[in-house]
């Protein structure tokens, strides 16, 4: 039996993103994967937000043309040994 819960199938993907946390300054993270409902970011655990904090992250770089990607709202629900797993918000890609 499969003890693996997720809604979604993850696909490993190492990318640099910019993680934004109100009140503190913005970081670049590594992912460690990413699915439909959200991404697992590399942390370490003294610069693991609380689970329920709500987050921005954004892909480091650019889109074609020069185009910025968009910034997508998230919240923290699972502390992993690598990091923390956010969850898109349900309009994020909308």
């Amino acid at each position: 039996m499969d003890s693996d819960k997720r809604r979604h199938r993850r696909l490993p993907m190492e990318v640099e993103v910019e993680l934004h946390r109100s009140g503190q300054p913005m970081r670049v993270v590594q992912t460690e994967d990413l699915s439909v409902g959200g991404v697992l970011l590399i942390l370490d655990v003294p610069d693991r937000p609380p689970l329920g904090t709500q987050v921005q992250v954004r892909v480091v770089g650019t889109l074609g043309e020069g185009e910025t990607p968009p910034m997508v709202d998230a919240t923290v629900v699972r502390h992993a040994p690598a990091g923390v797993a956010v969850q898109f918000s349900d309009d994020a890609f909308l």
